[in-house]
């Protein structure tokens, strides 16, 4: 018991703020050219050749809507930009260029040029020419206000976000997709997000028997992991300790999760057998298993500091009931209910107080778990 609870205080001073450590900070020009942390649900990407790429990073699918005219996009756009060529002029150095719309049609854009800190070379027949090694990238970016009709809230107004970004060997290159065959891509994109997708040996979603130039580096249909009404399965190995024992043990379930950009609930249904050991009468080890079946509730702000995020202990809650009972370790009827948690390594290792009790709140025994999820 005293090493578990040793074990807390480290984890409580790993997640806690430390001297120096600071909320980061977001000038105002991030919060103009930047989609916000916490928006992006969907995200795919069209391999154009040679190196160049074109990314789509969406709030809602239905914003693909704005991009069905990618060609006349990209002809306003490069007649917005002519008067600022002479900002592009190092053609060793690779640019950003950040085109944002609001929702009174007011067009702000944003340069910036990273020139490499040396100078490389290629060496071709006896010809040496400079060689620009860094891609440039453009970003069209904009929002609009929505009604949210959430589920399990009251329907609210809330902001949405979409991005759509070039990544090119040169800026020159955006005039080739000038003939419109990129609105086809958008096209092919509507009509199989709901169409099954397979993952590739890079790692990549593409559609199946489908356009191979399209694909997510995310997941099928290019949803974003966490994102969205989900459902997911679950897998966490856990450690614990009832009154003088140690019990190891796992969890298989499922989890459902409501996301609306602003908060994020997550319940979660999990079978969870416990083991437990003692000798026999013949002084043998014996392994005992009990099994608990487990409801959990976790609730998070994706507005707040995520500085504060790893300690929470209103926003989450579990209850367990024993399902299946072996020896003489737990009494009929016992339930452990779980309120609050440390949390270290994204989430993915959680230290919870949890009370362990039977009927009406009779043989209460308090204990630590600690979680690791998968």
């Amino acid at each position: 018991m005293k090493k578990i609870i040793i074990l807390m205080m480290l984890a409580t001073g790993i997640t806690g703020k430390t001297i120096g450590q600071e909320v980061q900070f977001v000038s105002n020009t991030d919060r103009i050219f930047d989609m916000p942390a916490g928006y992006l649900k969907r995200s795919f990407t069209v391999d154009l050749g040679k190196g160049n790429k074109m990314q789509l990073d969406l709030s809602s699918i239905d914003d693909l809507e704005r991009f069905k005219n990618i060609d006349s996009l990209l002809r306003v756009f490069l007649q917005d930009i002519d008067p600022l060529k002479d900002s592009l002029l190092d053609d060793l150095a690779s640019k950003r260029i950040d085109y944002h719309t609001d929702e009174m049609g007011r067009i702000k854009i944003r340069i910036q040029v990273f020139r490499p800190k040396g100078t490389s070379f290629i060496m071709q027949q006896g010809n040496l020419s400079s060689l620009k090694l860094e891609q440039d990238t453009v970003n069209f970016i904009g929002s609009h206000h929505f009604t949210v009709a959430a589920t399990l809230r009251k329907p609210f107004t809330e902001i949405r976000y979409y991005r759509l970004r070039f990544i090119v060997n040169n800026l020159t290159d955006l005039n080739s997709y000038l003939s419109g065959g990129l609105n086809e891509k958008i096209g092919i994109i509507q009509k199989s997000a709901k169409a099954r997708w397979i993952k590739n040996d890079e790692g990549q979603w593409h559609i199946k028997n489908g356009d191979r130039s399209i694909f997510s580096n995310h997941q099928p249909a290019g949803y974003v992991s966490g994102t969205g009404d989900y459902l997911e399965s679950r897998i966490a190995v856990n450690f614990q300790n009832y009154k003088n024992n140690f019990v190891p043990s796992f969890s298989l379930g499922v989890g459902l999760g409501f996301n609306n950009g602003r908060v994020k609930n997550e319940f979660g249904l999990l079978w969870e057998p416990n083991f437990l050991f003692a000798r026999n009468t013949l002084g043998n080890l014996q392994t005992f298993r009990n099994d608990f079946l487990t409801f959990t509730y976790h609730s998070t702000d994706l507005k707040k500091d995520k500085v504060d995020r790893n300690i929470s202990f209103i926003n989450d809650f579990s209850f367990s009931y024993l399902i299946r009972r072996s020896g003489n370790f737990f009494e009929k009827n016992t339930m452990r209910i779980g309120v609050g948690q440390v949390a270290i390594f994204k989430d993915k290792i959680k230290l919870t107080p949890v009370l362990y009790f039977n009927d009406f709140f009779k043989g209460v025994t308090p204990g630590l778990k600690l979680m690791v999820d998968f």
